[in-house]
């Protein structure tokens, strides 16, 4: 039947369930079509419903799109079965959530049922209760603009002219809210303020909000700000709580009895009655960019939700994608910039420590007795900072980007490094754990004694990681209070709230972490932040290393001086010249976009063009590649002129998770002509009858 993934797919969306014969229900397959089933006499079920239908021999739950006279041409009426069961007496998700799941499907290239299923609510239970009227609830409103500095002003004036215009449209998708507001503000700047001065703007018309943060770890602290401010009307919705609590917080949005929603990407999917602003923090943050089917990107949903609802939206960041900022320049959205910090404090002093330089310092220094392997993790600078604030009594972040004791095992007589049994990467030594660990697929290995290659027995820990840097911090500042926060530490929600409590109460002295700590955090007595192997991901063959590098740096560097002190950041770097560096320690976003579009231009990424990969991937080595070869083929016979295809090539990890991936790269200066080409292709694989998890595909990827 039609192609069910396309807007117009979606049927028509009314009340009429009760004259109609016949229903297109999406269903938890992979595939990308509605399908057709008849309404008994006896049942009622509109768009945006829940029904239970049979599929072959079993039951599927799935969502009606459509109801209709009869059935579409191509199936014949008396081959149409008929559902078993309705599950909701009132629509669930409504037109414009059904639009959204429809386009999502279309752009990402993905099976509809895939994206039906996140709209859904968490588990199978029903919903039985139509929302109530939303009418402007009691709260405690916060003063708006009278606390807030010139530069928040500023922002709050566009962010109300934005809301003013979606209640004088009348809301909807056909209202007449202006352009995304890109809110671009330093670090300190304030944002929070003016997002909850935005918050309360809307609910004052009657709107309902919804807010998508990058981390879990954010929410807490977010979530004790906005209940303060607004309260009984906040939820929260992340993977993080219980299957039970997500639904009890999905049901008060549903009824209209919780009117602010925060949470991290899937929140997006969120149902939200009279939404009217929806605001995306930290916009920039790789986090938003799901890595399953679906493979979307929550950010760009989220723009793509408030056209569909009429809704104002705002997308704050200190260091903005290339992408935002590129439409800001263009005109497509409205630039809105915070330049100074609240009271206007200083932004922290950045100084670069090149560890070549320092290496080279400390060898001259020791002559010939100093051994070439010698790792130097702390600079004589960033040493003598730390011990300045212990004496003061003053509080410091640690950032690694790397997380275990040592991220290489390697035999220094053959030269062996030791991999994972089911990736192409090596393993990471974890000290207190005492097990080798892949970071990608979670495979761990006791530690050999002898080399697995040549049975020397001279394996050597080679670099570091955050439990490292622990380690060493220690043993030259026994007396700080150090606490560590990474994924290994962090394995739940409830210590990583701890760890971060203690710290903004002074109970601890030393944060060391990877990029968890990098972001969202405002500790008053931080005033010193350092930053080893800073540049890293320079390193890293993807042509966003140096905007990632860029953001992080610059992230951190903001954690510093938020209160009356004070900040200094100490960035140690082995490409002090590079430009990503420099700019992050001018803090000069503009003069790093400028070098970095120049590049992207040049080389035909993003946002100067529109970018796909797709992969081939089987367990068996022969067959993967004997599909790439005949998608290859059939990619050069059907390429487009607009599209250039780069392929089949080993994937940039050739074999992870136990599975061999070879991969294509689409460049296009067509977004249409790009989506015809992936449509083609993944039709020319089910017509192959390639095993259903061979072919990944993924729009606008955030990594190769």
């Amino acid at each position: 039947m039609r192609d069910a993934g396309s807007p117009e797919a979606a049927g028509p969306y009314n009340n009429r369930a009760q004259i109609m014969a016949f229903a297109d229900v999406v269903l938890p397959v992979p595939l990308d079509q509605a399908f057709s089933y008849r309404i008994p006499a006896n049942m009622a079920a509109a768009p945006g419903t829940r029904v239970v239908a049979p599929w072959g021999t079993r039951r599927l739950t799935g969502v009606v799109t459509g109801v209709r006279d009869v059935p579409p041409p191509e199936v014949k009426t008396g081959q149409v079965r008929e559902l078993i069961e309705v599950l909701d007496a009132a629509p669930l998700l409504d037109e414009a959530m059904l639009k959204l799941v429809a386009w999502a499907a279309t752009y990402y290239q993905a099976p509809i049922g895939d994206v039906m299923r996140c709209a859904l609510p968490p588990g199978k239970g029903r919903e039985p209760k139509r929302p109530r009227a939303l009418t402007p609830p009691a709260w405690r409103a916060r003063p708006r603009i009278e606390n807030l500095n010139s530069s928040q002003t500023r922002a709050m004036a566009a962010i109300e002219a934005s809301l003013h215009a979606g209640v004088q449209g009348g809301g909807g998708a056909a209202g007449a809210v202006k352009r995304p507001l890109l809110l671009h503000g330093v670090t300190g700047s304030g944002k929070t303020a003016v997002y909850l001065a935005a918050i309360d703007a809307a609910l004052e018309r009657g709107h309902s909000v919804l807010m998508l943060v990058p981390e879990i770890g954010l929410t807490p602290a977010l979530f004790a700000d906005f209940e303060d401010a607004f309260p009984a009307l906040v939820a929260v919705l992340h993977s993080g709580l219980s299957e039970g609590e997500r639904a009890q917080h999905w049901r008060r949005l549903h009824r209209g009895e919780a009117r602010v929603a925060i949470g991290t990407r899937s929140a997006v999917f969120a149902t939200v009655p009279q939404l009217g602003l929806i605001i995306v923090d930290e916009e920039h943050d790789a986090s938003f960019k799901q890595q399953e089917s679906p493979r979307y990107h929550g950010r760009d949903l989220a723009v793509m939700r408030a056209a569909l609802s009429g809704a104002t939206i705002v997308l704050g960041s200190a260091t903005p994608s290339l992408e935002s900022y590129a439409h800001a320049r263009s005109g497509k959205y409205l630039l809105v910039e915070m330049n100074e910090r609240v009271e206007r404090r200083p932004l922290p002093t950045i100084a670069v420590v090149d560890m070549g330089a320092e290496f080279r310092s400390l060898a001259k220094e020791a002559g010939k007795k100093i051994d070439k392997n010698v790792e130097i993790n702390f600079s004589a600078r960033l040493r003598t900072a730390l011990e300045d604030r212990m004496a003061r009594r003053q509080q410091a972040i640690l950032l690694i980007n790397r997380r275990g004791f040592a991220p290489v095992v390697l035999c220094r007589s053959c030269g062996a490094t030791v991999m994972c049994r089911d990736c192409a990467l090596a393993m990471s030594y974890h000290k207190k754990m005492g097990k080798l660990v892949c970071h990608l697929c979670g495979y761990q290995a006791d530690v050999p004694t002898l080399c697995p290659a040549c049975a020397s027995e001279h394996v050597y820990f080679l670099g570091a990681g955050s439990e490292k840097i622990e380690e060493e911090l220690t043993a030259f500042l026994p007396g700080a209070r150090i606490a560590r926060l990474d994924r290994d530490t962090a394995r739940t929600r409830k210590h990583f709230e701890q760890v971060l409590e203690r710290f903004r109460a002074g109970e601890i002295d030393i944060l060391v972490g990877t990029q968890m700590i990098a972001k969202g955090h405002d500790v008053a007595g931080v005033t010193l932040v350092g930053v080893v192997q800073a540049d890293l991901g320079l390193t890293f063959p993807d042509f966003r290393a140096a905007e990632r590098t860029f953001q992080l740096l610059t992230q951190v560097a903001g954690r510093a001086g938020r209160g009356t002190e004070p900040g200094e950041v100490i960035v140690q770097v082995m490409h002090p010249e590079h430009y990503a560096v420099e700019a992050a320690a001018r803090s000069d976003f503009a003069g790093f976009y400028e070098k970095e579009i120049n590049f992207r231009r040049w080389m035909h990424y993003p946002p100067c063009a529109a970018l796909a990969s797709a992969q081939v991937r089987h367990k068996a080595m022969e067959q993967a590649l004997r599909m790439a070869q005949q998608a290859g083929a059939f990619l050069r016979e059907h390429a487009t002129p607009g599209t250039k295809v780069l392929g089949p090539s080993p994937a940039l990890l050739a074999r992870a998770k136990n599975e061999y991936r070879f991969q294509f790269l689409f460049k296009s200066a067509s977004r249409r002509e790009l989506a015809g080409v992936l449509r083609a292709l993944r039709a020319y694989v089910r017509e192959q009858k390639f095993p259903p998890t061979a072919l990944v595909v993924d729009v606008d990827p955030l990594n190769l």
